[in-house]
């Protein structure tokens, strides 16, 4: 059905944005504490750190707005 290739396929610059900026975030929170190695976020947490990277929050940011309590 499909062919074989030696192509490396190059991703979008959004792509490697998003990649470089979920990588901050997770070295952050294991950093801080608030999550273990190896962590796998549930949907929601997915979610919530989508709605984040686009709204332009640091990775800082963004494991402070996840995961630290409300006031």
């Amino acid at each position: 059905m499909f062919s074989h290739s030696n192509q490396i396929a190059i991703p979008f610059s959004f792509e490697t944005e998003l990649r470089a900026w979920v990588n901050a975030v997770y070295e952050n929170a294991v950093g801080k504490g608030f999550v273990r190695v190896p962590w796998h976020p549930d949907d929601r947490t997915v979610r919530r750190l989508k709605g984040y990277f686009r709204s332009g929050l640091s990775p800082a940011e963004a494991v402070r707005a996840c995961f630290c309590p409300s006031h």
